[in-house]
């Protein structure tokens, strides 16, 4: 063969040999994408009403369905699932509003937990006051802290509404100490997603309106996050502020996960659609999310 040939069929060798080396790296590439071991929906900020004003019974009925559709195993609410704060003493108008946003919610035929909300609290429990208004939530959801395993993932659900002396939000020292113990439990090895109402971290109002404001964060998150820093926390949910925020401190992400209502069941908070989070763990245990429009269309009030 002559040396030009013999070089040209060379260069064909090498390139056959390339492109069939990168197809097979191609291929192990893609075979070597880790699977999704644990899907859920995070939804926060509901704000069914007393008078089903803007139809939110509906509403919460079709992101349900989105999220069932979409592969959720489970559902976790951020807080401010009914507005039940300010009903005074209509007690028993509280206690209906709750009981139909579960029935809302069994009807998914999903595991359901559930976050206190600043708006999900009242004041009054079996005719007597409750200084705190956490009891009626307890009888319909369950504590206001507490914590769930699933496929080797932890799970924290926190109280942020424990009052200071000025007013601000806290987790508060009792809280702190319940969730030492409970890290303590599962080590420091063990996946952890946290779901708070109101933020730990937020930039919300410096951004929108230039200032800081204390009640749209608690006032200990520094205690809570040197906690939750020293064993193996992968993301913070939240809710409280309707906008879908994503921050990045360090290794810890805190994700505020918009609004379920947007505005109130009125139209897009700002530039935050009617939605919530998607939220998937892969079998190495990386945490991934995206924000689901489920398609609200706000029906006008006449």
């Amino acid at each position: 063969m002559q040396r030009k040939n013999l070089l040209k069929w060379s260069a064909l060798s090498c390139l056959a040999f390339l492109f069939a080396a990168c197809g097979t790296t191609g291929k192990e590439k893609q075979s070597a994408q880790p699977a999704t071991k644990l899907t859920f929906a995070y939804l926060t900020d509901v704000h069914l009403n007393k008078d089903n004003t803007g139809n939110g019974n509906d509403g919460l009925r079709k992101a349900l369905k989105t999220a069932a559709a979409n592969g959720a195993e489970f559902l976790l609410f951020g807080g401010d699932n009914a507005d039940t704060d300010a009903l005074g003493d209509a007690e028993t108008t509280a206690d209906t509003l709750h009981a139909r946003f579960v029935r809302l919610v069994e009807e998914t035929g999903l595991p359901a937990y559930y976050t206190i909300g600043n708006h999900d609290r009242y004041y009054r429990f079996e005719g007597r006051t409750d200084t705190l208004g956490f009891r009626m939530f307890e009888k319909h959801y369950g504590p206001t802290y507490r914590s769930f395993t699933k496929k080797g993932v932890h799970f924290i659900i926190l109280n942020s509404l424990y009052p200071e002396n000025n007013g601000s939000y806290n987790a508060g020292a009792e809280q702190l100490a319940w969730l030492k113990a409970d890290l303590d439990t599962v080590g420091k090895q063990t996946p952890v997603i946290v779901s708070i109402h109101v933020p730990m971290l937020s930039l919300y109002y410096p951004v929108v309106e230039g200032s800081m404001k204390a009640l749209d964060m608690i006032n200990d998150t520094k205690a809570v996050v040197d906690l939750l820093k020293n064993y193996n926390t992968k993301l913070v949910l939240q809710g409280h502020q309707h906008i879908y925020e994503q921050i990045q401190e360090r290794d810890l992400w805190f994700v505020t996960a918009g609004a379920v209502s947007a505005f109130w069941w009125k139209g897009p908070f700002l530039t935050t659609e009617e939605g919530f989070l998607l939220v998937k763990v892969d079998e190495n245990n990386h945490v991934s999310w995206e924000y689901v429009d489920y398609g609200w269309v706000v029906e006008k009030q006449e």
